[in-house]
């Protein structure tokens, strides 16, 4: 129903006499068959094992913006993919306002930049992978959020250089899948995120970062404060005082922890060699959450219409037992390792090889291997083949 009221509001934006309104329609589609296998006989990612399939990776995507004249538009995004199966969803809806030549306001449901290129992930015409690292563009729930934002350019050095800036403020609400939980409700508050691109010729650094309230009681109360009570019983009958305990709920505990995301990369695109690389780190702070570690590396070489690159990726989450400073009951202690040991998302690498062929102006075809190892040993070492069409119109 909230889906449904979200396209509604957004179309109704959009629904403008000729004669106020200019609307420009374009949009984005996926349509790839995918199939992986693994030693371990479980697929990694959500995939299913060993099945050739159309539906999961395709995706379908049209985008409406209504030009209002003097500065301000509408836009509204529908989004369906087969995860979810082709189910439709207002995926962007805001109005925008350009204040100034180099700057623009924008208000609604926005997309949520939490990496480089968070904002167009799904676009797979914008870049050269069948699909993006997973180990950093792993499909947050949080992918877009509900706020305002400031996106601003200045050149500098009369225009040898660029520099992009993003500041957004905003929240989330709903549901996200946690390793070993399942679903559970979460939200985001205050979300404040910065983000920076400074870029020349055939270069390009970036950073960006962003902070937010946790409003977890749901999942604490449901999830992490059950999973603790066996260890807390076994403490209080040897000997643990019901301060020690509380002390070590209230260090495990999300609610109203800050959320910590921040990356950091550069890309290079010279005499048709291309080279990437983006560092993320993001966990709960002061939590049972231990951060996790993300990076990946491309090399790709561009032949006329053909792209062809080779990356690295690797998703890790090392220990980290900071929230047990000041807990000093060895059960305690033993019963918060052993949560984080659980709660921890598999650590993984991969290497993969595509090839991009524009074969039209507007579409090109990609074919993909890419080959990992997960720690997971239900999963174990696996494959991933895929061969599809990314297009834009």
């Amino acid at each position: 129903m909230k889906k449904l009221q979200i396209c509604t509001i957004g179309l109704s934006l959009l629904y403008i006499p000729q004669s106020f309104a200019d609307i420009t329609l374009n949009g984005f589609a996926s349509i790839r068959a995918t199939q992986v296998n693994s030693d371990g006989g479980s697929a990694p990612f959500g995939f299913k094992e060993g099945e050739i399939t159309f539906k999961d990776e395709s995706l379908f995507a049209i985008q409406a913006r209504a030009d209002l004249t003097e500065g301000l538009t509408a836009t509204i995004q529908l989004y369906a993919d087969g995860w979810n199966d082709f189910d439709v969803e207002a995926r962007w809806a805001y109005i925008s306002y350009q204040v100034a030549d180099n700057h623009t306001i924008n208000i609604g449901k926005l997309a949520n930049p939490l990496f480089h290129q968070s904002e167009y992930e799904k676009v797979g015409y914008a870049h050269n992978f069948s699909r993006l690292p997973m180990a950093v563009y792993t499909g947050f729930d949080f992918a877009t959020m509900e706020g305002i934002s400031l996106n601003s350019q200045f050149d500098i050095a009369d225009g040898d250089y660029t520099l992009d800036t993003k500041w957004l403020y905003g929240s989330w609400d709903g549901d996200i899948t946690l390793n070993s939980i399942g679903n559970v409700d979460l939200g985001l508050k205050d979300i404040l995120s910065f983000n920076a691109t400074f870029s020349g010729d055939w270069w390009k650094v970036f950073a960006g970062a962003f902070v937010t309230e946790m409003v977890a009681d749901s999942l604490d109360a449901n999830s992490y404060i059950p999973a603790i009570q066996p260890g807390v019983q076994a403490a209080l009958s040897l000997g643990a005082t019901q301060s020690d305990v509380t002390k070590f709920t209230e260090n495990v505990i999300w609610h109203e922890k800050d959320g910590l995301y921040w990356f950091a990369g550069f890309g290079i695109d010279r005499d048709d060699w291309i080279l990437d690389f983006e560092y993320t780190n993001y966990g709960v702070q002061d939590s049972v959450d231990a951060p996790n570690e993300n990076w990946y590396l491309a090399l790709g070489k561009r032949f006329d219409s053909y792209v062809i690159t080779i990356h690295a990726e690797e998703s890790k989450q090392p220990e980290d037992y900071g929230f047990l400073n000041g807990i000093n009951h060895p059960v305690l202690q033993a019963t918060g390792k052993g949560l984080q040991g659980v709660l921890a998302a598999s650590e993984w690498d991969g290497y993969g090889i595509s090839l991009r062929y524009d074969f039209h102006p507007s579409a090109a075809l990609k074919v993909d291997y890419f080959t990992g190892e997960n720690q997971i040993s239900d999963i174990g070492d696996y494959q991933i083949m895929s061969a599809g069409i990314d297009l834009v119109f």
